[in-house]
């Protein structure tokens, strides 16, 4: 696919959703939101295209919008409320509701939304800070145990392939002997 005609089809899958599509600076990579999304779409893009990875780029927007309209565990709300106070219009809607945007309840106005939200997001906090504190434990495998080993990952432009987008773990497989 040539790159004209990827900014043709993301322009039409903008005006299909509505999207009003500005361009920002870029920043430096550190941990922040942005890198543990790009870790997320990571993981999605080798679950679906690990064994073939020519098109993984035509997957973007429906990746983008399964993201942006999930609950998420800590906030049991989705990114578009979070982010624009209301759900995401999908393409149907956009194409037969002809309302303006904010009609009806717009629920990021509402204060006590935001303090639930809050609440929900230090409970999570929480949950994962003593996640963490428990510390690991050694694990004994023995004989007949299910296990799944780390892969050696390792890109080939002749095969198409980038360890970027490959699994790093194995199937499961059963522990047959010790040694």
């Amino acid at each position: 696919m040539m790159h004209g005609q990827r900014n043709i089809k993301f322009r039409d899958m903008c005006f299909q959703w509505g999207i009003q599509h500005t361009t920002t600076t870029p920043y430096y990579p550190q941990a922040s939101l942005a890198e543990r999304v790009n870790r997320n779409l990571k993981s999605a893009l080798k679950i679906f295209h690990h064994k073939s990875q020519r098109n993984w780029d035509e997957d973007l927007p429906w990746l983008s919008t399964v993201f942006n309209t999930a609950v998420h565990e800590s906030t049991q709300a989705t990114p578009d409320t979070l982010f624009l106070g209301r759900e995401m219009k999908c393409p149907l809607a956009v194409r037969w509701d002809l309302s303006p945007v904010h009609s009806g309840q717009v629920r990021g106005t509402d204060p006590r939304f935001w303090s639930e939200v809050y609440g929900r997001l230090k409970r999570a906090s929480g949950k994962v800070a003593r996640r963490y504190n428990q510390g690991r434990k050694p694990h004994a495998f023995r004989v007949g145990d299910m296990v799944r080993y780390r892969l050696t990952l390792i890109s080939s432009k002749a095969r198409d392939i980038s360890a970027k987008m490959m699994l790093r773990w194995s199937e499961p497989c059963v522990i047959l002997k010790e040694v």
